[in-house]
C-alpha cells in the first residue's frame, strides 16, 4: 500500500519530463526509422515504400572501390577527429588534477576553461574564423609581430597539405579541444573532489609522489567517471556537423566534411529524406554497437570508498 502511494506521488513529477522526451526525442527517432524505408522528398505527403533500397544504396556507396561519393573519406575524417577528442579528455583530466591542487588563481582558471561551453558552436566557429583569418586574424598578426612570419599559415585552408589530411581539418580538431576541455575538466574535478582526503594524505605521509598518488589512488577511484566520458566520446565518434559547416562557409568541402555533412546535403540539397534517414539509422546502429563494445571493454571492478 505504501509503494502504491509513493507511485502516486512520483508519477506526476515524472510525467511532464517523459512526455516532453517522448514527443521531441523518442517519436522523431522512431519516425526517422520509418522514413528510411520510403522514397520521400520531404516536401509532399507522398511517400513511396521501397523497403531496404535506401540501405542497399548506402552499402553500395560504402563499398564502392572508387569511393565516388566520398562516404569513406568523410568517415575517415570522423575517426581522425576522435584522436582530438581523446586528447581533450586527457587534457581535461590533467586540468582537473591541477585545479584540484588549488594553485594561485585557480578559480579564474576554472572559469576561463569552462567559458567556451556557454557559447553555441556556430558562435565559436564564427569567432575562430575571424581569429584565424590569414589576412587580419589575431593569430597570424601576433606571429608576424614577433618575427615568426613563417608560422603564419592559412589555418582554414583545405589546400595546404599536412600528413594524412589538410590543415583545415587539423584546425577543426584543435578548436574542438579548446571548446571541450572545460566540460571534461568540470566532470573530472567533481569526481576527484569526492575522493576521500585521508587516502591521499596517508599516501603522502608514506612518501608517495603526487603523480604516483594520482595514478594509484585517484584514477581508480574516478574510473566510473572516466569510463562514462570515454563512452560519450565513442557515442560522438560519428557526430559533429555545426563547427566545420560554419567554419567553411556552409559549402560542401571534400577535405573537411563529416558523415553528418553528407546526411545534411542529401536531405536539404538532394531533397532525398528517405536516404538521409537511412544514413542516420546506419550511424545509430554503428554508434550503438561501438558504445556497447567500449562500455564492455572499459568495464572493471568498481572501487568502493
Amino acid at each position: 500500500m505504501l509503494r502504491r502511494e509513493q507511485w502516486k506521488l512520483i508519477i506526476p513529477f515524472l510525467a511532464p519530463g517523459l512526455l516532453i522526451y517522448t514527443i521531441f526525442s523518442v517519436y522523431p527517432s522512431l519516425r526517422g526509422i520509418y522514413i528510411s524505408f520510403f522514397r520521400w522528398s520531404g516536401l509532399t505527403s507522398n511517400m513511396t515504400f521501397i523497403g531496404m533500397d535506401n540501405f542497399a544504396r548506402l552499402w553500395r556507396e560504402l563499398s564502392d572501390p572508387a569511393d565516388f561519393y566520398n562516404v569513406r573519406l568523410y568517415l575517415s575524417h570522423n575517426l581522425f577527429l576522435v584522436i582530438f577528442s581523446l586528447a581533450t579528455v586527457f587534457l581535461g583530466l590533467a586540468a582537473a588534477a591541477l585545479v584540484n591542487q588549488k594553485p594561485r588563481g585557480y578559480k579564474a582558471f576554472r572559469v576561463t576553461f569552462f567559458f567556451p561551453n556557454v557559447l553555441a558552436l556556430p558562435a565559436i566557429a564564427v569567432l575562430w574564423s575571424m581569429t584565424l583569418n590569414p589576412s587580419f586574424g589575431l593569430v597570424n598578426n601576433a606571429l608576424r609581430s614577433v618575427g615568426l612570419e613563417q608560422f603564419a599559415l592559412p589555418w582554414l585552408s583545405l589546400q595546404y597539405d599536412l600528413p594524412f589530411f589538410k590543415l583545415g581539418l587539423y584546425t577543426v580538431g584543435f578548436i574542438g579541444i579548446w571548446g571541450g576541455i572545460g566540460w571534461f575538466m568540470i566532470l573530472f574535478l567533481a569526481a576527484i573532489q569526492n575522493v576521500p582526503a585521508e587516502y591521499t594524505e596517508a599516501a603522502t605521509v608514506d612518501g608517495a609522489s603526487k603523480l604516483r598518488i594520482f595514478w594509484v589512488i585517484t584514477l581508480p577511484l574516478i574510473w566510473e567517471t572516466l569510463r562514462t566520458v570515454l563512452v560519450f566520446v565513442t557515442i560522438g565518434m560519428l557526430s559533429g556537423f555545426a563547427l566545420p559547416y560554419v567554419l567553411f562557409e556552409r559549402m560542401p568541402q571534400k577535405h573537411a566534411d563529416l558523415i553528418l555533412s553528407y546526411y545534411y546535403f542529401v536531405a536539404f540539397r538532394e531533397r532525398n529524406w528517405g536516404y538521409a534517414a537511412a544514413i542516420v539509422v546506419g550511424i545509430f546502429v554503428v554508434t550503438f554497437i561501438a558504445s556497447a563494445l567500449a562500455y564492455r571493454f572499459l568495464d572493471r571492478d568498481t572501487v568502493q570508498y
